[in-house]
């Protein structure tokens, strides 16, 4: 398996070249075509209904929106523009969360920015990156607004607990994984604490790999906390590993208009200091 075709979501964030940048050297080391999708929201509907300035409110969007999408189609031409990529321009109109999650389906990979709270112009719609990796089915690159990445998926870093989710996400990254250099499997132990029956141990997912002809070391550290310390130690072995990439299964599911994650996806999304495949 690899990946066909690669998304990118695209706005006016000042990350967005990071972003560019990575989605082309993977289209392009995976032979992929590549989708670059604005989603910069939509107009308040409160403000056109009830303030009396309405109007030139709408207005205002509209032409805030057309300078944005210019800028992203230059972004983004500029990016593939004399490269082997076959690129794919999408500009729906006021694209929201739910249509990047439906657009998602188009491709085998997405790539996403890191909430970024100090970038005014990147798209704020409420839980964005969680919202699209809990509900797009596809595996999500979520690219750390801090930091350039020259390239990702050399020197990978595999969290493991032997759940659903952590077994999709290697089944996911298999592609990234058949062409990394180094693999190394981490899966945090709890003294005292017995597994379920249903989480298969560590050795499974070397073993599964090495079927794949992916061969990948493993360890067992010891936490005596919850996902939140296994998520910053995971990142702080990242950081001693010199790894690229981060690969794991993301926990949350939505309760009423609320996302609840699981304390190590949470962690990541909020903290991550290299880029992280996600799948749910």
């Amino acid at each position: 398996m690899d990946y066909a075709t690669i998304l990118v979501h695209l706005d006016a964030s000042r990350h967005v070249h990071q972003r560019l940048h990575l989605s082309t050297q993977l289209a392009l080391e995976f032979h992929a075509a590549l989708v670059g999708l604005l989603a910069a929201g939509n107009p308040d509907p409160r403000a056109i209904r009830y303030f009396a300035d309405g109007e030139r409110y709408l207005a205002s969007y509209k032409d805030w929106h057309r300078k944005i999408e210019d800028w992203a189609r230059q972004a983004f031409e500029g990016a593939t523009k004399g490269t082997a990529v076959t690129a794919e321009w999408r500009a729906p109109d006021w694209a929201t969360v739910s249509t990047v999650q439906a657009d998602a389906h188009l491709a085998d990979l997405l790539i996403l920015g890191q909430r970024d709270s100090a970038d005014d112009e990147a798209f704020a719609e409420d839980h964005f990156v969680e919202s699209v990796i809990l509900h797009c089915g596809r595996p999500v690159l979520v690219v750390p607004y801090a930091g350039r990445f020259s390239s990702v998926g050399k020197n990978i870093l595999v969290a493991w607990n032997g759940s659903r989710e952590a077994a999709r996400a290697i089944r996911d990254a298999l592609p990234l994984l058949l062409r990394a250099d180094h693999v190394h499997v981490v899966s945090y132990l709890k003294p005292g604490v017995l597994r379920d029956p249903w989480l298969s141990p560590v050795q499974h997912a070397v073993a599964w790999l090495a079927h794949h002809g992916v061969q990948a070391s493993h360890e067992e550290p010891v936490v005596s906390g919850g996902g939140d310390e296994a998520g910053k130690l995971l990142l702080s072995l990242a950081a001693d590993r010199d790894v690229d990439l981060i690969v794991m299964g993301a926990y949350g599911h939505a309760r009423l208009r609320e996302i609840v994650l699981g304390g190590m996806t949470r962690t990541l999304l909020e903290s991550m200091t290299v880029p992280v495949l996600m799948s749910h």
